[in-house]
């Protein structure tokens, strides 16, 4: 399974990565780059979430730089 790696706050760590395996709605990762984003995250009530998914809904607010990995 492909993923993202993240991090979550304003500072970009060296080896500091968290494998991410949902989808930001919004959001199309293009290869080789480096995003900092702004991600709405938002629970899900219980009963609309299906037994093998995620509790938590991800979408895109802003893209703030988009640079060269």
């Amino acid at each position: 399974m492909t993923c993202l790696q993240i991090q979550k706050g304003s500072e970009i760590k060296e080896g500091d990565w968290s494998l991410f395996y949902n989808q930001i709605e919004g959001f199309e990762y293009e290869p080789g780059y480096i995003y900092k984003l702004i991600v709405l995250e938002e629970k899900l009530p219980d009963e609309k979430v299906p037994a093998d998914a995620s509790a938590i809904k991800y979408t895109l607010i802003q893209v703030l730089e988009k640079k060269r990995g």
